[in-house]
């Protein structure tokens, strides 16, 4: 009897690379387009209660406090916060900003909701599921596990297995993310491939012995700062290099 697709593995590539039989995808501007879902979603609840703002200028600030929100819980300096309850006092401090600090509590609960809410960029169910036919997918993500569920039930991403940061209760690029998430999957580092936009994110993995796929999007890191074993234009690129 011959092996599943995935336990096969892609064909070796140019230069001797490994043949993956997992690949690690973070979600928030690698899988998902974070930006214009959320001026979309933004904008329609504020256009409800008679308000109105620069949509692009206010999420893209509010994603900037992502980062500074979520390094005291990773480095122990709080205790343990999920992505909702950063979002909303992030939100929170920036409302007055934009003029919009009269909505209610549920108009400000809604707008947090919509991090559950993003939709894919244009080639990510496609290649998602080129490269699904091959290999096991999965979400390692800064994400809660019910949002990632969410995310995927809304936008149809065929993910096989979803690892949120709240099942480590801290978040990446701290080492309990990789490690459990290979720990749990039974594989080893040298078998998976931590697929993201973002340097940081790559150069952990890698650090743990991930093979490692930096993925170009137009909202995350310009270009990659180090050498990684796979530069891609999008999923479907990633998916042809992979023999999808």
């Amino acid at each position: 009897m011959s092996e599943p697709a995935y336990l096969e593995g892609a064909p070796l590539q140019p230069g001797g690379k490994a043949a993956p039989t997992t690949l690690l995808f973070d979600t928030f501007g690698t899988t998902a387009d974070w930006k214009s879902s959320l001026v979309e979603h933004c904008a329609a609840i504020a256009a409800a209660a008679g308000l109105r703002a620069d949509w692009p200028a206010f999420v893209t600030e509010w994603r900037s406090l992502y980062q500074p929100a979520i390094a005291p819980v990773r480095d122990g300096q709080r205790l343990w916060a999920d992505f909702d309850e950063l979002h909303r006092e992030t939100l929170d401090t920036l409302l007055p900003k934009y003029a919009l600090n009269t909505l209610s509590d549920a108009d400000r609960d809604h707008m947090v909701y919509g991090w559950h809410l993003l939709h894919g960029w244009p080639d990510t169910v496609q290649g998602l599921t080129r490269l699904r036919q091959r290999h096991i997918l999965g979400a390692l993500s800064n994400g809660t596990t019910r949002q990632l569920v969410d995310m995927a039930k809304r936008s149809a991403f065929p993910w096989d297995v979803i690892f949120g940061a709240d099942q480590w209760q801290t978040y990446k690029p701290a080492p309990a993310l990789y490690l459990g998430a290979l720990k749990l999957l039974k594989a080893p580092a040298s078998s998976v491939v931590m697929v993201a936009a973002h340097n940081n994110d790559l150069q952990a993995a890698q650090n743990h012995g991930l093979q490692t796929a930096f993925i170009h999007r137009p909202t995350e890191d310009p270009a990659p700062t180090a050498r990684y074993t796979y530069i891609a234009t999008d999923f479907n690129d990633l998916a042809t290099q992979l023999g999808c």
